[in-house]
């Protein structure tokens, strides 16, 4: 059989080699030549032939977690032991009222729609620099999901770009923080109360970001985290959603259980879906919390110190936070890629010379969302035609350019946060290997 689309896994592996490694089996070491002044490209001797660490990570805490889960024979949503343990840590965590585990982020979000009464023929405002879950949520709820054009330092959504997007159908915001940073919410958020817009926060990249000193997905109507292996906490595939309303995490109990009334006996009291989740992911996810601080802070440590060694490569400049970011996670570290500064050596050709040196690196998100082809297939579906006018739909293909998130897809790179979890020399070999490929950037045609 044809396959079709790609998998999470094989998005990772293409987008991001970085990534990837989290994923697949290390890459085998280059072979060793003995010319040290030349690119391993060309024949020379790489900066690095030994793997970087793989993630996830396990320790013998996750193993007895896990017997422990199986050996009580209780492992459904609603009588397993680990589900409501990590509910309740990981709302304390970021500050939350309320928490409700889901079986992965992306079903989060399309809670959070549901939640917020969002769905046929209405409108979201979202972010085009991301992955395909978060808009696949908005036409999973037949609404149309109106791209907002990228600030190229950040990567995040560009709230100068937000008000004029806004129609009469317009209903909530979802900014998307990329990469464990944080999007411009002292922005967003006035506009959003301005328009009365609920503010949707797809925080699965984003566990424990700091905006003021308050974790994201704390700061908007919903917060929606991902637990999915490649992220700072894995879980296999989980997600959570969270928000400082405790009517809404009531309601999305209920909508988890097929809308069914979880404080009483008053049957099924709203529309609802099997968002149900096994014990033994929650089970994984409160071992790995033992170990999330001790990985946070050497991420953040080296990835300080890979910031630093870049301001001495011109060409590669790191993706930025705004001033009220108080703290990232460097789930994913991103930067972009200046050709004109490596003899005009094309993006595809230093990620070559990279990972000939043995760097991994990839190209962040890789294509534009907004132009990917599944984009026009659902306005031509028969739903979406009978939600929106043709006008209207004419209008929206007219309207979806991003002018800035096509330059930033165009020079992106990243490295996965194998890279950053290891030692301090690991780190060291990135910026060698770069200054390397630059110095001999003429040698490559």
């Amino acid at each position: 059989m044809k396959k079709k689309g790609l998998t999470r896994r094989e998005f990772l592996e293409r987008t991001s080699a970085g990534m990837a490694v989290a994923s697949v089996a290390p890459r085998r070491a280059p072979a060793v030549s003995g010319n040290p002044n030349a690119l391993a490209l060309k024949g020379g001797t790489p900066v690095r032939t030994k793997p970087y660490p793989t993630w996830p990570q396990t320790a013998e805490l996750d193993e007895q977690y896990i017997l422990k889960a199986l050996h009580n024979h209780k492992w459904c949503t609603f009588d397993g032991e680990f589900i409501p343990k990590f509910e309740k840590a990981w709302g304390e965590r970021v500050g939350a009222k309320g928490c409700v585990i889901t079986p992965c982020g992306t079903h989060a979000l399309q809670m959070a729609l549901e939640l917020l009464d969002i769905g046929p023929g209405d409108e979201v405002l979202v972010s085009p620099y991301t992955y395909i879950a978060t808009v696949d949520a908005i036409m999973m709820a037949h609404s149309l999901p109106v791209f907002v054009d990228t600030d190229l330092k950040t990567f995040m959504m560009d709230p100068a770009d937000i008000e004029h997007r806004i129609t009469e159908n317009t209903r909530a915001i979802l900014p998307v923080h990329i990469f464990g940073n944080a999007s411009n919410m002292d922005e967003i958020l006035p506009i959003a109360q301005k328009h009365n817009l609920s503010v949707v926060e797809d925080a699965c990249q984003g566990q424990l970001v700091e905006w003021n000193g308050k974790k994201l997905g704390t700061l908007g109507t919903i917060g929606c985290f991902s637990f999915q292996e490649s992220k700072i906490i894995p879980g296999g595939e989980a997600g959570a959603l969270v928000s400082m309303d405790q009517e809404l995490t009531d309601k999305a109990y209920c909508f988890r259980d097929f809308g069914s009334d979880q404080k009483g006996n008053r049957g099924y009291i709203m529309r609802g879906f099997k968002y149900r989740i096994s014990d033994f992911a929650a089970a994984v996810l409160m071992a790995q919390l033992t170990r999330l601080d001790a990985t946070r802070a050497l991420r953040e440590q080296h990835a300080a110190y890979l910031t630093e060694g870049l301001k001495k490569i011109p060409g590669l400049m790191v993706q930025e936070a705004y001033p009220p970011c108080s703290r990232r996670n460097y789930y994913v570290f991103g930067l972009r890629y200046d050709a004109e500064q490596f003899n005009g050596m094309p993006r595809s050709k230093f990620m070559q010379a990279m990972h000939a040196e043995g760097i991994p690196v990839g190209t962040g998100q890789g294509t534009p969302l907004n132009m990917q082809p599944f984009i026009e297939t659902c306005l031509n579906s028969r739903g979406f035609r009978r939600l929106f006018s043709a006008e209207r739909l004419e209008r929206y293909r007219a309207e979806n350019q991003c002018p800035t998130n096509d330059k930033l897809c165009a020079t992106a790179l990243s490295f996965g946060q194998e890279v950053l979890i290891g030692t301090k020399s690991d780190v060291s070999d990135i910026l060698e290997a770069a200054a390397k490929v630059q110095k001999y950037a003429n040698t490559v045609s």
